[in-house]
């Protein structure tokens, strides 16, 4: 790989990114860089990288024994002068990431004696991660299942599971993803999936109690959201209360409604909100709450095949259906999480995303193949051969491609 243009030569370039480093330093606020300093990381890496306005980091893997899904490593460029590497696991977390203490004071003993004294607990995935050096990793590895949690979730296999602190923590949470959470852990199918890699790739699944998507489920292979039927419930008299005491602006309110469901009667005091129009964005919610609450009829939406990286770009996920919040919507869920699955390990190429297999089967086909049927699937065409999520009947179809096949011709 060629250097970026524009570098210095290697020792000024170092010295760039030491200084570079020490500006982060400076300041009142708490230094990332200061702390670095007190781990083993190769935080010069860093700094060039910052100088080049380049990753430094290229991937890479080391194989560990008994952990089949090998361990994330990457290693820097080669324009990067005294080059390193940087590995570490992903560690299988608690739901709603809540640790007790002995834990905490036992994972930070195998970090400072195992590994380069860094733990990462919620990176931009969600992940628990622990850097570590690869002479110790066997010795991490056992020291990791003794305390009782596991390596896994690197590689073609399902990756570490995501969920947001739901009930526990949260008012907005409308079915409870810390109990859904555990259940997809003790799932065997879950667990074999996660440790031994079989698929053509990646594979995530996250859970969201609410439209807020805390956990960004929307862009998982399988997401799974929390929402509601119709329209938020409204307090009227208590809104009144929040709207004189100058908390709420009503018409501000109804304004920045994306979808135009909500409504002001300035003459009753009344706001009114179509469910019909609703898209859940949760606006008048958290600006109102709790005026403005979920409405009682709540449901989990499943959507498959959205990712940040693919072969064909970044995308979020095709709703597919409802699911009840109940123990029976777990596990369906469950058992969607396979069938969704299916498909795309036997038919996808390698290192496509179950995103990446919808774009080359289609939507359509892919939940034909997968037999997915939900409720509150979208609409199915209204002549013909019914398909799910088609926008025009299969005579509106056929009339169009006559009318491109009319005009390629005439061209």
């Amino acid at each position: 790989m060629s250097a970026p243009p524009g570098l210095p030569p290697p020792e000024e370039l170092l010295k760039r990114a030491e200084e570079v480093l020490g500006e982060l330093e400076k300041g009142p606020w708490p230094s990332h860089v200061k702390e670095l300093r007190k781990t083993r990381y190769p935080l010069h890496i860093y700094g060039v990288g910052l100088v080049a306005r380049k990753s430094p980091w290229g991937p890479g893997a080391v194989t560990v024994k008994y952990v089949n899904t090998g361990v994330l490593s990457r290693w820097s460029r080669e324009w990067v002068p005294k080059g390193g590497e940087e590995t570490h696991f992903r560690v299988f977390h608690t739901p709603g990431k809540f640790w007790k203490t002995d834990f905490v004071r036992q994972i930070v003993k195998i970090s400072r004696e195992l590994g380069v004294g860094l733990i990462e607990l919620v990176g931009q995935t969600g992940a628990f991660v622990l850097n570590l050096t690869k002479d110790k990793a066997e010795e991490m590895v056992d020291a990791l299942r003794s305390i009782g949690t596991d390596v896994g979730g690197s590689g073609d296999a399902i990756r570490s599971l995501n969920a947001c602190v739901g009930p526990a923590l949260c008012e907005f949470a409308l079915y409870d993803t810390l109990k859904w959470y555990a259940e997809f852990h003790k799932d065997k199918r879950i667990n074999d999936a996660i440790a031994t890699p079989n698929f053509p790739y990646k594979f995530k699944i996250k859970l969201s109690g609410c439209p807020m998507d805390c956990a960004r489920a929307n862009r998982a292979d399988f997401g799974l959201i929390g929402v509601w039927e119709g329209a938020p419930e409204v307090d009227q008299e208590l809104l009144r209360r929040k709207i004189e005491a100058g908390e709420v602006d009503p018409e501000k309110l109804a304004a920045d409604c994306p979808s135009g469901a909500i409504t002001w009667d300035k003459e009753k005091k009344e706001l009114k909100i179509d469910g019909t129009r609703c898209k859940k964005s949760m606006h008048c919610i958290r600006s109102a709450f709790p005026a403005i609450k979920p409405g009682r009829k709540r449901k989990v939406a499943v959507l498959v095949g959205g990712g940040v990286k693919g072969r064909f770009g970044p995308k979020l996920g095709w709703f597919v259906g409802y699911l009840p919040p109940d123990d029976e919507g777990l596990r369906q869920a469950i058992d969607l999480t396979f069938k969704v699955i299916e498909p795309w390990d036997k038919e996808a190429p390698p290192k496509y995303r179950v995103g990446d297999y919808i774009m080359q089967t289609g939507i359509e086909g892919f939940v034909q193949k997968a037999g997915i049927k939900l409720e509150g699937m979208p609409p199915l065409a209204k002549i013909g051969d019914e398909v799910p999520f088609a926008v025009l009947s299969k005579e509106e179809r056929e009339a169009y491609l006559s009318l491109v096949r009319e005009l390629k011709e005439r061209v």
